[in-house]
């Protein structure tokens, strides 16, 4: 079964084996390459990442989506030209052993955070801290009996960058690639210097977020489980032990998916 994950800035595409339960990640397509693209549609984009062996006639596949109006738009018709119909999966107030945090705004918290959630209490059933780096960065304390305590969002890496480039004169179109490093250390140009405040910035979140645990989890143990597309760069800065999962979120789709079965 074709999984979706369809986010802010990309849509990224997995597939459940689910004769052997195994998940493979199969790529991402950026929103921009066939927004701002013409020459490329969206269909053609598809076929890159899902193979033909993965596209059979009026199949079903899950998603969940924080993606803009236009973007689901295109993204179900072209998958509707491929014979591939979406069952969208929204937030709910409790679902496969967990316990919204929002409370009576359940609806409020991002289906993408909601399928991290529900994929993080299936795979480890500790009291975890999960980070979840993309477009923005959100952290999430979830308890091992399944009660979400809430979470923080904070921008994320590029956008703290369009933020600068919005704000100041000089700093106008700084992307990932202009500043790319690892590590903490005082800048000793400009790029440096945003680059190391970037990553101050993240990390200290996210050290505030694991000080806090102790108070959240009533002093007992914690994972802290890092997941996301920035996550493999923010662990090469981040001291202390962390798990690091890719799918996450597929996991959690993939309980939908049991749902939608049975």
């Amino acid at each position: 079964m074709l999984l979706i994950d369809a986010g802010n800035t990309r849509s990224k595409f997995a597939w459940w084996d689910t004769d052997t339960d195994e998940i493979e990640i199969l790529g991402a397509i950026p929103h921009q390459s066939w927004l701002n693209d013409l020459s490329h549609s969206l269909k053609e984009l598809l076929l890159e990442v899902i193979s033909n062996q993965q596209i059979q006639h009026e199949q079903t596949a899950i998603g969940c989506s924080v993606a803009a109006v236009q973007v689901m738009d295109t993204l179900n018709s072209s998958l509707a030209e491929l014979g591939i119909s979406v069952v969208w999966q929204k937030t709910k107030a409790e679902q496969a052993g967990v316990i919204n945090g929002y409370g009576e705004q359940a609806e409020r918290l991002g289906s993408d955070r909601w399928m991290a959630l529900l994929g993080c209490h299936e795979q480890i059933q500790k009291n975890a801290l999960i980070v979840d780096a993309g477009t923005a960065l959100t952290i999430d304390w979830l308890r091992a009996d399944g009660r979400h305590l809430g979470g923080w969002i904070v921008p994320g890496r590029q956008l703290m960058l369009n933020a600068l480039g919005q704000g100041t004169a000089n700093l106008k179109g700084i992307t990932l690639d202009d500043i790319e490093r690892d590590g903490l250390a005082a800048g000793q140009n400009t790029f440096d210097g945003i680059a190391q405040g970037t990553e101050a910035a993240l990390t200290g979140a996210i050290a505030q977020a694991i000080q806090l645990s102790r108070e959240h989890f009533s002093q007992e143990s914690f994972d802290v489980v890092v997941t996301g597309g920035d996550g493999e760069h923010l662990m090469r800065t981040l001291s202390g032990e962390f798990r690091r999962y890719d799918d996450l979120l597929f996991k959690g789709l993939r309980l939908c998916a049991d749902n939608l079965n049975s």
